[in-house]
C-alpha cells in the first residue's frame, strides 16, 4: 500500500485509540456515582471494559503501522525481519487483548492480562531507550523530532501501565457495594481510585496529543 493509505490508517488508530479511551473513563467516572443504583453502575463499568478493547487494539495495532509510515517517509530503513516483529507482536498482543475479554473473570483472563502488563513494561522501556540514545547519539535515529517521538510512544507504555495500576484499587470496594451495600469507606474509596486514574488518563492524552503533533509538523530542532 502507499504511504497515504499507512498514513490515513496511522491517523485513524489515533482517534479510536484516544477516542474510545474516553468513553471508557466516561463510563468509569459515571459508575463511581453513588446516586445511581448497583446495578446501573455495574452496567456502565461492563460498557467499559467492552469499550475498552478498541484502545487496547489500536495500540497493538499502531507500532507495525507506524513501520510501514516510516519506511514509506523514509524516515528509518525498516528490514523485513523488523516487519515481521512488528506485526507477529501486534498479532500476539490482540489475541491476549480479545481472549482476555472472552474469559473475563476466569484464571485465564488473569494470567492473559499478567502477560500483556510485562508486555507493555518491556515493549516501553525498549522505546524509551532507544528514544533516548537517538537522542544522545544520532543512532539508530537520526532525526531529533522522531526521536522524541519514540520516546514519548514508549512513555505511553508506562502511561498505560499506570491507567491498569491505578484502577485496580477500584474493584475490591466497588464489589463490597454490590454485596453489602454503599458506605462513605466505600465510596471514598472508589472515587480515589477513579481519580487517581483521571491523573494517569490525562497524562497518556497529553503523550498522544505530543505524539501527533510531532508526526504532523515534524518540528527541524
Amino acid at each position: 500500500m502507499s504511504v497515504e493509505i499507512w498514513g490515513f490508517i496511522h491517523i485513524l488508530l489515533f482517534v479510536f485509540w484516544l477516542g474510545a479511551d474516553v468513553g471508557v473513563f466516561t463510563s468509569a467516572v459515571l459508575a463511581k456515582n453513588p446516586k445511581l443504583s448497583f446495578e446501573t453502575r455495574a452496567n456502565l463499568l461492563r460498557l467499559g471494559l467492552i469499550i475498552d478493547c478498541f484502545p487496547r487494539a489500536c495500540f497493538a495495532l499502531i507500532f507495525p503501522v507506524g513501520l510501514h509510515l516510516a519506511d514509506g517517509l523514509g524516515l528509518y530503513p525498516v528490514t523485513g525481519a523488523l516487519y515481521v516483529f512488528g506485526w507477529a507482536l501486534a498479532v500476539f498482543w490482540l489475541t491476549i487483548v480479545f481472549v482476555a475479554f472472552a474469559n473475563e473473570g476466569k484464571p485465564i483472563a488473569h494470567r492473559l492480562n499478567t502477560i500483556q502488563f510485562g508486555l507493555e513494561a518491556a515493549l516501553g522501556l525498549l522505546f524509551t531507550v532507544v528514544g533516548l540514545n537517538s537522542l544522545a547519539t544520532g543512532a539508530p535515529i537520526s532525526d531529533t523530532w522522531f526521536a522524541v517521538k519514540i520516546l514519548l510512544f514508549g512513555l505511553a507504555f508506562w502511561a498505560a501501565m499506570a491507567i491498569d495500576l491505578c484502577f485496580r484499587p477500584f474493584f475490591a470496594p466497588f464489589m463490597e457495594i454490590g454485596q453489602h451495600g454503599s458506605t462513605p469507606e466505600r465510596e471514598e474509596a472508589v472515587s480515589r481510585a477513579i481519580n487517581n486514574t483521571l491523573v494517569a488518563v490525562m497524562t497518556l492524552y497529553i503523550i498522544i496529543a505530543i505524539i501527533a503533533f510531532l508526526g504532523k509538523v515534524k518540528p527541524g530542532f
